[in-house]
């Protein structure tokens, strides 16, 4: 198995409040590294009986106070920098749901060459695919579709599951992984931009769809809708960003 680590960002929450974490005691996680990330507003009261049940679980625990100081993106560049022995970086808030064929699940899809993959991203309510989003649409996809790199995608912070492979593109063009607006539940075209820029120096990347992610999507009918806007002005943003970078 890939070494592996998992970091769980909570925010506002207890330990034993997250779904993830509770989804994670199950045995399918023994070989993977597991990094516990507090993002506030308040420090943690270390719950001994729950990280000690959780360990059972689990090949080891770390717990890390990251209060008003550095942004998301950086916490989580942070994290790779810090983490050269792994070969598979997953990041995930405090409120997903996973299923108990999560890890078998990206091992059993993964081919070489693959940089990253995405899970489908389903409202917990009304049960509707709403990421990733490609070239517009939503796709609605069965476990293992790899992504043509020249389609333009989009999705949720949540998820990710990165392989070295991408943290060594990323390095060959001086940049980190993350830039610092990066967001786990919000749509993250800040990450997905930076896709862009490798596209740009000509270096492809493979991305894979694997697992469905039941998740709360707040006002789930307007979502997509009100994020495309956002995205049309931070990509609009980015094009002129780009443009100054590169000439």
């Amino acid at each position: 198995m890939r070494k592996t680590i998992f970091v769980v960002i909570l925010s506002g929450k207890n330990y034993k409040d997250s779904r993830v974490l509770n989804c994670m005691m199950n045995r399918t996680y023994a070989d993977t590294d597991l990094l516990i990330i507090n993002r506030g507003p308040n420090p943690l009261q270390f719950d001994k009986d729950f990280i000690h049940t959780l360990g059972f679980f689990v090949n080891s625990i770390d717990i890390k106070e990251s209060i008003g100081d550095l942004p998301l993106g950086e916490v989580c560049n942070d994290v790779i920098r810090g983490s050269e022995r792994y070969e598979r970086f997953i990041f995930f808030d405090d409120d997903s749901i996973l299923n108990k064929e999560y890890i078998k699940r990206l091992d059993r899809y993964h081919e070489n060459g693959v940089d990253l993959q995405i899970p489908s991203i389903r409202g917990r309510l009304d049960g509707k695919v709403y990421y990733p989003i490609i070239n517009d649409s939503v796709c609605k996809t069965s476990d293992g579709l790899k992504i043509n790199t020249e389609v333009n995608v989009k999705s949720l912070g949540l998820g990710l599951v990165i392989y070295r492979s991408l943290v060594e593109k990323f390095s060959a063009i001086s940049t980190s992984v993350f830039d610092s607006h990066f967001t786990l539940n919000g749509c993250d075209t800040g990450f997905f931009s930076r896709l862009e820029l490798l596209k740009m120096e000509k270096i492809d990347v493979a991305i894979q769809v694997v697992n469905t992610l039941n998740y709360s999507l707040a006002q789930s009918h307007d979502l997509t809708s009100k994020w495309r806007l956002l995205d049309k002005i931070r990509d609009g943003f980015l094009s002129v960003k780009v443009s100054r970078f590169r000439y």
